[in-house]
């Protein structure tokens, strides 16, 4: 019996650990991001977007049976940070932070891309920066910092040994005038 519960119990890591990985929340654009299952659904599951102080800005619901791909605009909410949580019978499956930052104010571009499971790729593009500084979080634990110079054109690939479920995050910012270019996971 207790090899019984000890199998069902691990069964039932595994298949949330498999979930996570069906999922995809990923910004796309300065104010679009996109989240996608690429299996149809074991469960009903909750997509909700909220703001730094934890209002609820989108709800949406993926079917029990379904695929699902949605493109989420954020043009119309406040420049800020948001929290996406895709959230199953035994609580958030997913979660992800997205910045939304006014993009004719920024002087640095940079997108993010998830290789594998521990490897992301960052591309950075600055018209003016001449030092750019990398903070890679793993929830909300600086995990890596450095400061690249020149960074026109920085294509450089980090690898993270064991991140969490939650996710994890790149902040890139100007050194010379302190404005966010983007935080992504």
């Amino acid at each position: 019996m207790k090899n019984l519960i000890t199998l069902l119990l691990t069964l039932g890591i595994v298949t949330g650990a498999m979930a996570t990985e069906k999922i995809h929340i990923q910004k796309t654009a300065d104010d679009k991001v996109i989240v996608a299952l690429n299996e149809p659904a074991s469960e009903t599951l909750q997509i909700k977007m909220s703001n730094k102080d934890g209002e609820v800005v989108l709800r949406d619901r993926i079917v029990k049976g379904q695929t699902f791909a949605a493109k989420l605009n954020l043009e119309p909410l406040p420049y800020g940070t948001y929290n996406v949580e895709i959230i199953g019978d035994n609580g958030i499956v997913k979660n992800s932070k997205v910045n939304f930052t006014d993009s004719s104010q920024r002087d640095i571009y940079s997108r993010v891309t998830k290789i594998d499971e521990n490897s992301f790729r960052l591309l950075v593009s600055t018209l003016t920066a001449s030092n750019v500084k990398v903070s890679i979080y793993d929830q909300d634990k600086l995990i890596h910092s450095e400061t690249v110079s020149n960074p026109q054109g920085l294509h450089k690939i980090y690898t993270v040994e064991g991140p969490s479920d939650s996710g994890v995050s790149f902040k890139v910012e100007s050194l010379s005038n302190a404005k966010v270019a983007t935080a992504l996971d």
